[in-house]
């Protein structure tokens, strides 16, 4: 069975095909959106389990790949005591725009830019300080934004990360910023139809009697490719540091079958502004009850230095291809879809067998009732 697609529509009639025997199927629609979201609950516990994809509409090939193969090989052997414990989401490709425009961004009405998701969520549009959180992102936009030949962008942006890797500035490019509306990783200006669809899944999920919400992402890009194994990296991204409850119980949960990152730059504050998951534990705190959330991380990188510089170099380029020609060219299309989702056999194969070891983990974390 092929469980990856090649468009949103086939991904969706996949997805639709395989739950619509299992449980309750449901679609979140929203006006002037031509892409619903569907989600899939299984069971009826209070413990509630879910797994998205698509924030980032590229990555979202492989997570709906991953939950294709949840419902076809796995969800059957789940017995009936588990699912009055817990409920079973998941939400398939937030992002469907980017999915079907093979773009990790949804576009933006309001000022025809690019937006990424996970730098809408939470955020308070409203607040003027907003364009000054993270000035540094400024330094790098003229340089992200040009194209010269590829030696030349490549080498000056080697460069860039050389001079400014220690005083913030390479950081900066992918922290999220809310002012360059054709920037890397820009926020918005208001929410976006898919931060409210989801916002709104999100709250169908927890109404009534949750007495957890345990929710995980799935993404590609972060992490090493090594394309003669054909074998990706797995990552799970708790985004706390590393003595935080929500990390520790990651990791004892996964009992070292799979590595728990921690961040630890995150003692303050999120690293990044606007992502889902810190969107998620804020919105529920309320509850007082536990919410742990992390994003499972497909690596795509060939190179561990230089595939950061090619990513960016390449959405820069989409973006001044955008700007000057109102498309995006071949080239630089073939580059950007390489860089977060490959097409390699190998690596499509490795990131599926990474998946069913991570709800292989989880399944296990509930039949003792540890999740």
């Amino acid at each position: 069975m092929n469980y990856y697609s090649e468009d949103w529509y086939q991904a969706t009639e996949k997805f639709t095909k395989f739950a619509s025997k299992i449980g309750t199927l449901k679609h979140c629609r929203a006006d002037g959106n031509p892409f619903e979201i569907p989600y899939l609950i299984i069971g009826n516990g209070p413990r509630k389990v879910v797994i998205n994809s698509g924030v980032h509409g590229i990555e979202g090939y492989f997570g709906s790949a991953a939950q294709n193969m949840f419902l076809d090989k796995i969800v059957n052997n789940i017995s009936k005591n588990v699912l009055d414990d817990y409920t079973i989401v998941l939400i398939h490709v937030i992002n469907a725009w980017g999915m079907q425009n093979r773009m990790r961004e949804v576009q933006d009405v309001a000022t025809g830019g690019l937006v990424d998701l996970n730098r809408n969520f939470g955020v308070d549009f409203s607040d003027k300080k907003l364009r000054d959180l993270n000035p540094l992102y400024s330094i790098s936009h003229p340089l992200l934004l040009s194209k010269p030949d590829k030696i030349t962008k490549t080498n000056a942006i080697r460069k860039f990360r050389r001079e400014h890797l220690t005083d913030g500035a390479w950081a900066a490019i992918s922290r999220g910023q809310y002012y360059e509306p054709y920037g890397l990783f820009y926020g918005g200006t208001a929410p976006t139809i898919e931060n409210r669809m989801t916002t709104e899944i999100y709250d169908d999920i927890m109404t009534g009697d949750a007495t957890s919400l345990t929710s995980i992402g799935f993404h590609t890009g972060l992490g090493r490719f090594y394309r003669r194994r054909g074998t990706a990296t797995a990552q799970l991204l708790v985004s706390h540091p590393t003595n935080h409850q929500n990390t520790m119980y990651f990791k004892r949960v996964l009992d070292k079958k799979l590595t728990v990152v921690p961040d630890d730059s995150a003692q303050f504050g999120p690293t990044l502004l606007g992502d889902l998951v810190d969107f998620l534990e804020t919105r529920f705190s309320t509850r007082k009850i536990p919410v742990r959330t992390a994003d499972f991380e497909i690596g795509t990188g060939e190179f561990p230095i230089m595939s950061p510089v090619y990513k960016r170099m390449d959405m820069g380029d989409a973006r001044y291809d955008l700007l000057h020609n109102g498309k995006i060219n071949d080239e630089t299309w073939k580059n950007l879809t390489e860089s977060w989702y490959p097409s390699d056999e190998g690596w499509k194969n490795s990131a599926l067998n990474s998946a069913q070891k991570l709800f292989d983990c989880l399944l296990n974390a509930m039949q003792i009732k540890v999740l």
